[in-house]
């Protein structure tokens, strides 16, 4: 069935191919962006190159599946989903947290805390066991020396401050100079890589951040809250404004409730201070995340990518599916709304994501595209995608958790596309609820990543498509804007 698949997607590419000599790389302009729309395939065309892809893709795996050996890793997934075993899950989200805000309890377990670093090791970059900030500078040559052997293997890297929302002013400060930290070090040429690249969420960067929120925004303690938001993203601009020197900050999407004012502030920070914000090369050195999951992910791209043009640069946006959506249900229904602002049904995520991801890749002179994922089905739609528009390999970016679908990564690698890893790193004590999450997550076994490590590919069958008819409904406005960008507007 798979042999089948690929030979046929592969006849069609080649037909596709053919007749828009595509094999030549023509279309291209400049930066790595189509200058002709004319030349833009059909959607059943593009659809035949994904099936193409894809299967390519899945037989890549294969391979790869087939010469792994299990050994240490083996017998720590089935260690990890051991723990997320029916009643278990919940006693070891329990501990995993209890010991992540409790110093006096990650010592009165010191016997325990070697086993849980191997657990938690494969999802983190484990700098110091208990510590709640880096305070050496070999500390941070260890991450340094991480990103160096991650682009030995040809993997890209972004580095989170892993932890969750800062509980004060305290943590937010030590948040904030964990990134200075970093900043400062590379600039000042001590580190053994070429680029740095970092994530990171405003409601660590400050304390309170829902202060931001307070009046719907116009308030004088939402104000002074926005202020010193944008005050220590400038000041973490200033740091990486070193002539020379790549330094990328990508401000990552949280719950709904931030998406706007977080939009917002990210374009008043470069409007305000475009000097820091651009580097050397015109390339903007602040991005955001866009969330394929909401409703009104659409609009959103659109507008930045209007933004954009106006003032003469590309966005860069890194589009997810979104991690918050049982909480994002559940507050929606909480609040008594007729509809949540999340998609009803999962394969509705799914077809606005390869949407936005065609829209983001059709305006790449306006948008520095990345796409976050691990669905091997939306890899494949976005390679191919690219690929039938004469985009450059390096125009855009395919990205994926530390840890996660590792066999992955190297077949997208060897397939000569740049894979960016996002990489929690920092001590374990912050590590141990993001540890518990991704347990969860590999436990589950029915999520595409998981079947997709299992060789089983049976989820990828056919193009998702809106389901449901609020999500029908809500998915034109996607729809319409996928197809005045088919059409050059």
């Amino acid at each position: 069935m798979l042999f089948k698949r690929m030979t046929i997607g592969f006849l069609l590419a080649l037909i596709l191919a053919g007749a828009l000599g595509l094999a030549a790389g023509g279309g291209l302009a400049g930066r790595g962006w189509p200058a002709a729309w004319a030349a833009a395939p059909s959607p059943s065309a593009l659809e035949a190159a994904t099936v193409s892809q894809l299967g390519a893709l899945e037989a890549a795996l294969c391979a790869q599946l087939q010469g792994r050996a299990a050994g240490d890793q083996g017998v720590r997934m089935a260690l990890i989903k051991l723990s997320m075993w029916g009643p278990l899950a919940d006693v070891t989200g329990w501990f995993l947290a209890a010991l992540g805000d409790s110093r006096t309890a990650r010592r009165a377990f010191a016997w325990l805390m070697p086993f849980i670093k191997w657990m938690c090791e494969p999802f983190l970059l484990v700098v110091d066991n208990d510590d709640d900030e880096l305070e050496t500078a070999a500390e941070i040559d260890k991450i340094f020396a991480f990103v160096a052997r991650e682009k030995a293997k040809g993997l890209l890297v972004s580095l989170d401050n892993v932890g969750d929302a800062s509980l004060s002013p305290e943590d937010a400060r030590q948040y904030r100079a964990y990134y200075l930290d970093l900043i400062r070090r590379f600039t000042a040429g001590q580190a053994s890589v070429n680029e740095l690249n970092v994530s990171l969420k405003l409601s660590a960067l400050v304390h309170d951040l829902d202060a931001a929120l307070d009046g719907q925004g116009r308030s004088a303690r939402a104000q002074a809250k926005r202020a010193e938001i944008a005050a220590a993203l400038v000041e973490l601009l200033r740091a990486a404004a070193a002539p020379g020197k790549k330094v990328f900050i990508r401000i990552d999407m949280e719950e709904y409730a931030y998406k706007d004012m977080t939009l917002a502030l990210f374009r008043q920070v470069v409007e305000q201070n475009r000097a820091l914000a651009l580097d050397g090369q015109g390339d903007l050195r602040l991005g955001v995340v866009i969330q394929a999951y909401l409703r009104d992910a659409a609009p959103d791209v659109a507008a930045l990518a209007a933004w954009a043009r106006a003032h003469g640069f590309r966005a860069p946006i890194r589009l997810v599916k979104g991690a918050y959506l049982e909480h994002e249900r559940a507050l929606a229904a909480g609040q008594g709304l007729a509809k949540s602002p999340v998609w009803n049904n999962k394969p509705s995520t799914d077809a606005n994501y390869e949407a936005l991801a065609e829209v983001m890749l059709r305006r790449a002179d306006a948008i520095k595209p990345a796409f976050g994922t691990h669905n091997l089905r939306t890899i494949a739609r976005v390679m191919a995608v690219a690929d039938a528009l004469g985009l450059e390999r390096h125009a855009y970016e395919l990205q994926m958790l530390h840890g996660m679908g590792d066999p992955i990564k190297r077949v997208v690698v060897d397939a000569g596309r740049l894979m960016r890893e996002y990489v929690p790193a920092g001590t374990l004590a912050r590590g141990l609820k993001y540890a518990g999450r991704r347990f969860a997550e590999l436990a589950g076994g029915q999520n595409a990543l998981a079947r997709s490590m299992r060789g089983d590919f049976s989820v990828f069958a056919g193009a998702p498509a809106f389901e449901g008819e609020q999500d029908i409904i809500d998915g034109r406005a996607t729809l319409a804007l996928l197809a005045q960008t088919r059409a050059g507007h």
